[in-house]
């Protein structure tokens, strides 16, 4: 199955980028975040209860009382339904997705018996959990239409799904990471989604995860499990910390040993997060389905999947013109390497994890991409205009992005001198007419975040990284944003579900934020003179460079300079 879903990624992907060439780009405003994302866990709690229609109200206060009756979930939407006649409590289809919105709307009349309700709309949650942030300033009309029964307005007709009021969303759903995986099984990928909060929530996680991941990823990540496999057994039930997950046979119970082992991996990372899941087991048609053990498996096929992988502390950086590591307060030299003063080395970047050492940096210029090894003269591998920071995956490809005029290109160059071809052009159809000014790749090299400038609007993106087989980078799948709330120009990770971002200054104050997947966004406090910013995936600590001051960390709210370290142009590996 898992070597089925392979051959179906890498066979897909020469017809994926015919597609990609023959379409006009389409590159979305809006993109998946949410505000304040609580811990996964199932607390089960709600919103206050939803209040029933009052006796004699008007055909107004019965839309609005249905809008407001969407913040209770209790028993399939009971109090909800009661503002519908029993055909449309019947018809209408609440889990279809979720409108959030950020004001109280008016609820007009619009015609004979119809009511129209426009929504300032924040976010909408399809019915998979996946959130999509709207630009600002978004609306939606929804109508409805109304009758009198037995003397009392009840809403004949009604728009599937629920509408919510932010307040209100963040009491009534949660954040939660399913886990899908690189095509060379080396990393799991995380997958935010949003979730009721409510009892039932396991099988809606198992039913999204049986369901593929987010669009933004499907072309970068396999799933253990085939297309078409489906609970044979609509609830996931939870006893003493087990949850049963009971499967349909096709696609689970041929499955080799090695494919069975990695349905059990992903099927832990989705459940276990939650407070009352200790323990997964699977079942087929409520049959038990044989998971092998870890030392069962031939060496090859043993399960090695990094979660959340994390970056070594030790920085690199520049000082007088030469390469410097530098591990929190101790700045240490590299030796052997050449001399490349001359060049005005800039933007130096190594890998999370190489068999040997290796480095990356650009010239004073920003049009030449050096590979820097001890004992051994610099090596040239790229000259282009405009070129991003590289950034270094686990895979042996520096990264890159050039610009001429308005038009952006995405390159890869091989650092691990066994790979072939030794360089790649990474294709990426929504850059057309747009610009990069930052690219940098996850530690799990199946995403890439960027900074994306069109025609001077710049946002903040994160993309699938397209690999064959032998992790040969191909291409950029289409891109979710991500909202920010200051000025843009470069992006770091900091996690596998956050990142930095900030624009540099010689002379004015700037703000830098952090930003996650799910929209939990933190603004920092703002720097004179910004000139860098220095984080890594799993490392807590953030360091900024400014014009005055080459080395200083953040406590708390606030910057502290350490005067004595002269190293800049600081960079964690990746």
């Amino acid at each position: 199955m898992i070597r089925r879903r392979l051959i179906t990624l890498i066979t897909g992907l020469l017809a994926l980028m015919l597609v990609l060439g023959a379409c006009s780009p389409l590159l979305p405003t809006e993109g998946p975040v949410g505000t304040s994302a609580p811990e996964s866990g199932e607390e089960l709690t709600y919103a206050p209860l939803a209040q029933p229609p009052q006796t004699g109200a008007t055909a107004e206060q019965i839309v609005d009382g249905f809008i407001r009756a969407g913040a209770g979930a209790q028993d399939d939407y009971a109090i909800a339904r009661q503002f519908m006649s029993p055909d449309a409590a019947r018809d209408w289809r609440p889990d279809a997705r979720t409108v959030v919105y950020s004001s109280e709307p008016p609820v007009l009349a619009s015609g004979e018996n119809s009511w129209s309700v426009p929504f300032q709309v924040d976010s909408v949650v399809d019915g998979a959990g996946i959130l999509t942030r709207l630009p600002e300033d978004s609306t939606e009309v929804m109508d409805f239409t109304l009758e009198e029964i037995e003397g009392e307005w009840r809403i004949t007709d009604a728009p599937d799904g629920t509408m919510l009021i932010d307040g209100s969303f963040q009491q009534v759903f949660q954040a939660h990471t399913l886990y899908f995986f690189d095509p060379q099984l080396r990393y799991a990928v995380p997958d935010q989604r949003w979730f009721l909060n409510r009892p039932g929530i396991s099988s809606e996680i198992v039913s999204a995860l049986l369901a593929g991941p987010a669009p933004y990823l499907e072309p970068a990540v396999i799933s253990a499990f085939d297309d078409g496999v489906e609970l044979e057994r609509a609830s996931v039930p939870v006893d003493e910390g087990t949850a049963a997950v009971d499967l349909s046979p096709e696609g689970v119970e041929d499955a080799e040993p090695a494919e069975r082992a990695l349905m059990q991996e992903q099927l832990d990372l989705a459940l276990t997060s939650l407070t009352r899941i200790n323990d997964v087991e699977i079942t087929v048609a409520q049959r038990e389905l044989d998971i092998p053990l870890e030392s069962e498996l031939a060496e090859a096929e043993q399960l090695r999947i990094q979660v959340a992988p994390e970056v070594d502390s030790t920085q690199v950086g520049i000082e007088d013109g030469t390469l410097r590591r530098q591990n929190d307060q101790v700045t240490l030299s590299i030796g052997s390497l050449p001399d490349i003063s001359e060049l005005d080395p800039q933007a130096p970047a190594v890998p999370g994890s190489a068999s040997d050492e290796v480095f990356a940096f650009l010239n004073g210029e920003g049009n030449q991409l050096y590979h820097l090894r001890p004992e051994r003269a610099e090596d040239l591998v790229l000259e282009a205009n405009n070129l991003t920071r590289p950034s270094m995956d686990n895979y042996g490809w520096t990264w890159t992005a050039s610009s001429e005029g308005d038009n952006a290109t995405v390159h890869a160059l091989a650092y691990d001198e066994s790979l072939e071809p030794s360089s790649a052009e990474v294709s990426a159809d929504w850059l057309e007419d747009r610009t990069i000014t930052s690219l940098r790749i996850a530690q799990d090299g199946a995403r890439a975040a960027v900074i994306l400038d069109d025609d001077g609007e710049r946002d903040l993106y994160v993309a699938g990284v397209i690999r064959d087989s032998s992790g040969i980078p191909r291409g950029l799948g289409q891109p979710m944003r991500l909202e920010t709330t200051v000025e843009l120009e470069e992006v770091r990770w900091q996690g596998p579900d956050a990142l930095y971002v900030w624009a540099s200054s010689d002379q004015e104050t700037m703000t830098p934020e952090r930003v996650t997947l799910t929209g939990a966004n933190r603004a920092d406090s703002p720097l004179l003179g910004l000139l860098n910013i220095s984080v890594g995936e799993g490392q807590q600590k953030v360091f900024a460079e400014t014009v005055d001051v080459p080395f200083q960390n953040l406590s708390g709210d606030t910057w502290v300079a350490l005067e004595e370290i002269e190293v800049r142009d600081l960079a964690f590996p990746g």
